[in-house]
């Protein structure tokens, strides 16, 4: 079924919602992006869709205008967020997140007021490793 406007038109769908609707069930060009090594970051419509998959691109304010000035691209980094369902994890789990941001992100881990975890600094050749990482201390980033 078809939703229609009152003038029996379909509605122009959202620009995120277009994304999504042609992205093949959300996963875009997502696989590629993370093989490209020339750039730290993913295509702009990857960047919505990897946030229904917790993730999302993110550049350092602190040195983003000196990188402009030296014509360099953003430093980019990935946050993740980590569902942890009714806001418990075991202490194997807290000690799997410990070493996962130690070794595969800035270290940063955060506990949030939605009972998450969330894993700042992930550079995107670590992106898909530390997902894996993730799933295997049986903890997931699906929104």
């Amino acid at each position: 079924m078809t939703l229609k406007n009152d003038s029996g038109e379909e509605p122009k769908l959202a620009k995120n919602e277009q994304i999504k609707q042609e992205s093949n069930f959300l996963r875009g060009t997502i696989s590629e992006g993370l093989l490209d090594a020339s750039t730290g970051a993913l295509a702009k419509d990857d960047t919505q869709l990897t946030k229904f998959h917790g993730i999302y691109q993110q550049d350092d304010r602190d040195i983003r205008r000196e990188r402009r000035k030296a014509k360099l691209e953003p430093a980019y980094s990935f946050m993740t967020r980590v569902r942890l369902p009714g806001g418990v994890c075991t202490s194997q789990q807290w000690l799997d997140m410990d070493e996962i941001c130690s070794k595969y992100a800035n270290g940063t881990l955060k506990l949030t007021t939605r009972q998450a975890f969330q894993l700042h600094g992930t550079i995107k050749k670590n992106l898909k490793l530390t997902i894996r990482k993730i799933n295997d201390s049986l903890m997931d980033t699906v929104a």
